[in-house]
């Protein structure tokens, strides 16, 4: 059968489709179902403890029958036995499965919040509040129910990671910078210049203030500065910014007349078709501001919007505002515009500010410095910048923190324990059984499968043991060997220290790393290819030793 390309093309297109969609249904039914049973077990608890009095014990014999009786199930340690119960008495309604897939399938929410978040916290029976819940992973509602104790306010973030598809870290990101009490808080006259029915919805997506803490600005920093920090920490911006809001550009220049006018920053929101003009500024809100931005919107609509896209929006970053100031300039305006304050990292901390001197006093003992140095000493320093500057190889950009080995766990390690794994499989016909595990520091926290191991790498609880980690790998009782029968296996060792990580295949007590990286840096191929060959190699001179000696022995 031939079919035209576009035919065929549209034809694919349409499967595709079609499939990701089966796969996206069955995935939140088997969620849906999974937080069903663990719902039922933390209810029963409930229940059996306010009726016969049940204790902790109990909930430790029930942890170890469980596990006993499902040996091929995970998640029935007493721990995650007491998240069901936290979690059955944190939504005594849950009864999504019940609905059915097809009702499940049409609680996705739009793309923007459905409801008042006071609406959600009255009716918990809601289709929509069960329809999230069971959108939401069992690790986002562990963590949930850890860091937000107030039930309005875990449901505002569970709508939220639903909404803008949140991994369990970005919610927590979200939630440590309480974006409950700054979402909608901006200052801004869209009640007044946008459509009753879209009002509130662009009111919804704008903050204040905006949290940029992952920047750093001295006291004399100007407005360039700040715009240059935000751009290069691009993610993080569009993280504070929110879901759709696409980068067009910095410093965007648009002509008129003979004159260049140039916008700080130019966002494309995709879900409300408007244009997103940034005005950043280094100091208090001004009126004359708002006169300034309602001339880039005029810009903006003339030059830029399309015949569907609706008219643009300014948004004016000040370093504070006046609330006074800000509604009566807003007042009579005709154009959209938000007004909000920002937050940054000072250079310093505030702790340490009055104890440092002043500038006089600095140049005065540089000064003294600069004439007693005038020696051997002084020369021999100025050779040793020079043949620094000659030094080769990669500049420290950061140095380990959570988020950071998160990140190597997912791109660096995943895969070389995958990889490990792929290749140990070529030997499994030659030995009666293989066991493979990783452990912590201390021979703790030990975990039989790769499915577990993402949970228990960001649990709080296991992070000590990242800095001294473990994969051991154990081929049990060559086979051809018969009454000489032989074991094999190897380690490797994940290593984190203040500068960097590491990587060690552990051979006659060797812990010396084969591969260092920096923080900024992810294992590449040829680094995944490299360890898992060593390793490969090592099974393979231990069979070949051993079948020597057999050999010999005959």
């Amino acid at each position: 059968m031939n079919l035209p390309s576009n035919d065929y093309n549209n034809i694919l297109a349409h499967l595709k489709e079609r499939i990701r969609g089966a796969r996206q249904r069955a995935a939140l039914k088997v969620n849906a179902e999974l937080l069903s049973v663990y719902w039922d077990v933390g209810n029963t608890i409930l229940e059996q403890q306010k009726d016969k009095g049940w204790g902790a014990k109990v909930i430790d014999q029930l942890s170890i029958d469980l596990r006993m009786e499902f040996t091929d199930m995970k998640g029935f340690s007493v721990r995650n036995l007491k998240y069901m119960r936290a979690f059955a008495e944190a939504y005594p309604d849950f009864t999504i499965v019940q609905q059915g897939a097809a009702q499940l399938q049409n609680t996705i929410p739009n793309e923007f919040v459905q409801g008042e978040l006071a609406q959600l916290g009255n009716n918990p029976q809601h289709t929509i509040v069960q329809g999230v819940l069971a959108q939401l992973s069992w690790y986002h509602h562990i963590t949930l129910l850890d860091k937000v104790k107030e039930k309005e306010i875990r449901l505002f973030y569970i709508q939220e990671t639903v909404q803008n598809g949140w991994s369990r870290d970005v919610m927590v990101h979200q939630i440590e910078g309480r974006l409950h009490e700054r979402k909608g808080k901006i200052s801004s006259n869209f009640a007044n210049t946008i459509a009753p029915e879209q009002s509130e919805l662009v009111q919804q997506l704008f903050k204040d203030p905006y949290k940029f803490e992952f920047i750093y600005l001295g006291k004399e920093a100007k407005e360039r500065d700040l715009e240059d920090a935000l751009t290069n920490q691009l993610k993080n911006f569009l993280l504070e910014l929110g879901q759709y809001f696409s980068f067009m550009g910095r410093q965007y220049k648009l002509v008129l007349g003979e004159k260049e006018y140039f916008f700080d920053l130019l966002f494309y929101h995709t879900r409300l078709k408007r244009y997103i003009v940034i005005d950043l500024k280094i100091d208090e809100f001004k009126p004359e501001y708002k006169g300034k931005m309602e001339f880039y919107l005029n810009l903006a609509d003339e030059h830029l919007k399309q015949e569907n896209d609706e008219k643009s929006i300014g948004l004016i970053l000040c370093k504070t505002k006046d609330g006074l100031v800000v509604e009566y300039a807003l007042r009579d305006s005709t154009k959209p515009i938000g007004i909000a304050e920002y937050k940054i990292n000072e250079l310093l901390p505030e702790n340490i500010r009055g104890e440092l001197p002043s500038i006089e006093e600095l140049e005065a003992e540089i000064e003294k410095e600069y004439e007693e140095l005038k020696t051997p000493g002084q020369k021999r320093f100025e050779a040793l910048k020079e043949k620094l500057g000659s030094l080769k190889g990669n500049e420290i950009k950061q140095i380990a923190t959570t988020l950071i080995l998160f990140e190597i766990f997912d791109k660096s390690l995943m895969p070389l324990f995958q990889s490990l794994l792929n290749r140990m499989d070529n030997f499994k016909e030659m030995f009666v059984s293989t066991k493979y595990y990783w452990q912590g520091k201390n021979h703790q926290h030990e975990i039989e499968n790769i499915e577990d191991l993402p949970e228990a790498w960001k649990d709080e609880a296991f992070l000590k043991s990242k800095y001294n980690f473990s994969f051991l790998y154990q081929l049990n009782g060559f086979i051809k060997a018969g009454t000489e029968t032989f074991d094999s296996d190897f380690e490797i060792n994940y290593r984190v220290d203040t500068y960097w990580y590491g990587i060690s295949l552990t051979i006659d007590h060797n812990y010396t790393p084969i591969i260092k990286k920096l923080y900024h840096e992810q294992f590449t191929k040829e680094d995944i290819e490299k360890i898992t060959d060593l390793a490969f190699n090592k099974v393979m001179d231990d069979i070949e030793k051993q079948i020597d000696k057999i050999n010999k022995k005959l």
